[in-house]
C-alpha cells in the first residue's frame, strides 16, 4: 500500500454527505486512484517537456465516454495548432513536435485507473 494522500476523516465525511456508508477498503482504493491520476499528470507534463504539472494534465479522455452515454456528441480532438499554446514555448519545429504529441494523446489509448473488486 502506498502512502495515503487523503485526509481520512474529511473523505469519510464527504462520502457520508451523499448518504452512503464507507467500507473498510474504500479509502485505500480511492488513494490508489489519486496516485494513478498523479502518475498520469506527471507523465503528460514530462511528455510535453514541462516540469510543471498543470490543471489540464489531470483531464483524461474518459469525459468523452460520459458524454456519449448521456447522448451528447463528443468534441473532436484539439488541433496541433491549439496545443502549441499548451507547451508554453510559442512555436518552432521542436515545439511543434511537442504540441503534436500533446494533441495526439487523446487518440492514444490511456491506461485505465486502478480497478478493484466489488
Amino acid at each position: 500500500m502506498r502512502e495515503s494522500l487523503l485526509v481520512g476523516s474529511k473523505t469519510r465525511a464527504a462520502l457520508k454527505a451523499h448518504g452512503v456508508n464507507v467500507g473498510a477498503g474504500a479509502l485505500e482504493s480511492l488513494n490508489e486512484v489519486v496516485h494513478w491520476y498523479i502518475d498520469q499528470a506527471a507523465k503528460r507534463a514530462a511528455a510535453n517537456r514541462r516540469k510543471t504539472v498543470r490543471a489540464h494534465d489531470f483531464i483524461i479522455p474518459l469525459m468523452n465516454e460520459m458524454e456519449e452515454e448521456a447522448g451528447a456528441e463528443a468534441p473532436a480532438p484539439a488541433a496541433a495548432e491549439d496545443a502549441v499554446a499548451d507547451t508554453g514555448y510559442g512555436g518552432g519545429s521542436a515545439d511543434t513536435e511537442s504540441a503534436v504529441a500533446d494533441a495526439g494523446e487523446a487518440a492514444e489509448e490511456e491506461p485505465s485507473p486502478p480497478m478493484w473488486s466489488s
